[in-house]
């Protein structure tokens, strides 16, 4: 499974915020990702934020996974979740 964490700064300061989780079940994205919004955002912030993030989902597909890691924004970044989940359990 390939999991990346959405964030999206602010220009009000230097932090983030955890939009939400992409899941692929597969080692190819021939599929979508399974989108999984982080339940602290606000209902505005989480409508805007999550209709962006699938925007975003669809412009870089196929191939996403990668594509989305690479993306050189001012507001967004992927992290790979699932990498980082497991270095912290060894």
């Amino acid at each position: 499974m390939r999991i990346l964490e959405a964030r999206f700064h602010s220009r009000r300061g230097p932090d983030y915020a955890v939009v939400g989780y992409l899941r692929w079940r597969g080692h190819r994205d021939l599929e979508p990702p399974v989108i999984e919004v982080s339940a602290s955002l606000g209902s505005t912030a989480r409508a805007q934020l999550l209709s962006k993030l699938q925007y975003l989902v669809r412009l870089t597909s196929p191939g996403s996974y990668e594509r989305l890691q690479n993306l050189h924004s001012e507001f967004w970044s992927f992290v790979d979740a699932w990498s980082a989940a497991r270095a912290e359990r060894r």
